[in-house]
């Protein structure tokens, strides 16, 4: 049998895979089963040899290949040309081999890569789900957990989250284990779910110091491709430098914790303890610079003096180096 696994949703993708390992039998089993084929070096040969394999001591063997259809789509020059004829060396594969191509985009319909496998390939797709499947989804995925939440709650932890399936079932495991018994509440969901461009703000703020901006930019990157805007960035650099100012100087003043978060305006637990942790690692004089650097950007980009991108690509370049 052949199948396709293609798709964004690399959490739903990963669990029909597990579905099918877990199909072969337990560890023991399937582990001398299983053939992995990845890189850029898989030669076909290689590939029709291990499914040629008998299975050892169960019904079926399986074979995965990562990422070969998507070069096959991209016509990869690099690949070998045996691939070009992928259908005819699949056409005479033993009835007790399962292959398995995995690929981490969306593959084209009707397009070569997934032509080439064959009419008969079993091929699912793990698209990113829209709003409204992503809430049908998050109501299920409640339900799995033996909890409940309100159609408003449904929609708050996915305003928070966003799409990342696999980060989403982190968090309502999470809600459901501190909920117990009663319906989960936008104050539960409030209390205990990282706003996602928060964290993604923590993480792009410690790759800056920690001389990373690449990995700064891939952060703020991401935010971007969420809908917000470079100057909503800038505001989120902004607001997180100013919270760690005051953290810093009211931790000097030995208050408490709990306090320290009514004063700035952090009710979420996650967020200021990430916070209070991260101020930690700086002082008032690296923020302060910091925060002059984001306001000089931000008038740039208003006065129409430099590309917006630009002028953020620039500043967390300066503010790694510095």
């Amino acid at each position: 049998m052949i199948r396709v696994l293609h798709g964004e949703d690399e959490y739903s993708r990963s669990e029909a895979l597990a579905r099918i390992r877990a199909s072969i039998g337990p560890d023991e089993i399937r582990d001398p089963n299983t053939t992995i084929f990845e890189g850029r070096s898989i030669q076909l040969d290689e590939v029709i040899g291990a499914c040629q394999i008998y299975p050892f001591m169960a019904d079926r063997r399986l074979v995965l290949v990562y990422g070969v259809l998507e070069r096959i789509q991209s016509r990869d020059k690099s690949l070998g040309d045996e691939w070009r004829d992928l259908s005819e060396s699949l056409s005479s594969l033993p009835a007790t081999t399962e292959l398995v191509f995995i690929e981490q985009i969306t593959l084209r319909e009707n397009a070569v890569a997934l032509r080439s496998v064959g009419p008969s390939a079993n091929v699912q797709r793990f698209q990113k789900k829209e709003r409204g499947e992503l809430e049908a989804w998050i109501r299920d995925r409640f339900a799995y957990y033996d909890s409940a939440a309100s159609r408003e709650s449904v929609a708050r932890i996915g305003s928070l989250v966003g799409s990342d399936i696999r980060l989403l079932d982190q968090e309502i495991k999470k809600l459901a284990l501190y909920a117990g018994d009663r319906e989960i509440t936008q104050s539960d969901i409030d209390l205990m779910v990282p706003d996602s461009r928060d964290a993604n703000i923590f993480e792009a703020i410690d790759a800056v110091f920690a001389r990373r901006p690449a990995v700064a930019l891939r952060l703020l990157y991401i935010l971007l491709s969420g809908g917000e805007t470079i100057q909503g960035v800038l505001r989120m650099l902004s607001r997180q430098v100013r919270l760690l100012i005051l953290t810093i100087e009211l931790r000097a003043q030995s208050v408490s914790e709990e306090e320290i978060g009514k004063r700035i305006g952090l009710t979420n637990s996650w967020a200021l303890d990430k916070t209070i942790r991260q101020s930690s690692n700086f002082n008032i004089q690296e923020l302060a610079n910091i925060h002059r650097r984001l306001l000089a950007a931000d008038l740039a980009i208003k006065k129409g003096e430099m590309d917006d991108r630009l002028a953020v690509e620039i500043l967390v370049a300066e503010l790694s180096a510095a």
